[in-house]
């Protein structure tokens, strides 16, 4: 599977009853420090490379924590991802206006189909729920996994498990990565003893992991 196993350290232990029910003005913060951040810059000198790297190794990153946990609104990333680019087409120090040669979906491309590289931030905020999602089917005897359990999938797995009854926010957004962890993951045979040969993906095919067959039986 192409998705990274979470470090051991949980951070999102008891975090979903702080946000309370409003997520969008809880979670503005990252908006107002990303700006604040491109408004120290605007006043220097920069090159396209210099932009290029204060984008790639700061702006991007600083949703980064919360992204590990937390579903951004969907107004969210696109305003930041504005901000990134106006930043980025900025003509001068001293005119904060440019020409947008390129919109920013063009931008997140790789480099080595013509774009430039820069993160689609809700495509990265799902990728990272996905680690978090993984980390509980590939280690179910962590505490945090226990806990999980315990709520949501009792009897089954992290890709067995629903919404529930109240879920709270942070077990809302795991969720949205279950499609793309189910996608990814593989069985590895071992005695054969937990394992569903017709049903589970265990074949080595990505495009059909499962068994097919025509046989009546």
């Amino acid at each position: 599977m192409g998705i990274a196993e979470a470090g051991e350290n949980s951070f999102y232990l008891g975090l979903p009853n702080t946000l309370g029910r409003n997520k969008t003005s809880m979670l503005g913060f990252l908006k107002d420090k990303m700006r604040k951040r491109i408004q120290s810059w605007e006043g220097r000198f920069l090159s396209k490379v210099g932009k290029e790297l204060l984008i790639k190794s700061v702006a991007q990153s600083l949703p980064s924590y919360a992204m590990n946990v937390f579903l951004l609104p969907v107004e969210a990333c696109p305003e930041m991802e504005q901000m990134m680019c106006k930043f980025w087409w900025q003509a001068s120090a001293k005119n904060n206006k440019g020409i947008h040669w390129k919109s920013w979906e063009r931008l997140t491309i790789h480099e080595s189909k013509g774009g430039m590289g820069f993160r689609n931030l809700i495509d990265f905020n799902l990728s990272l729920l996905s680690k978090q999602g993984w980390r509980l089917l590939s280690q179910p005897d962590s505490l945090v996994g226990r806990i999980f359990k315990a709520r949501y999938y009792k009897s089954g797995s992290f890709l067995s498990g629903d919404l529930g009854c109240n879920p709270s926010f942070v077990w809302r957004s795991i969720m949205e990565a279950q499609d793309m962890v189910r996608s990814g993951v593989r069985c590895r045979i071992g005695d054969g003893s937990t394992v569903n040969i017709l049903l589970d993906p265990w074949l080595p095919d990505y495009d059909n992991p499962r068994v097919s067959s025509s046989h009546p039986a």
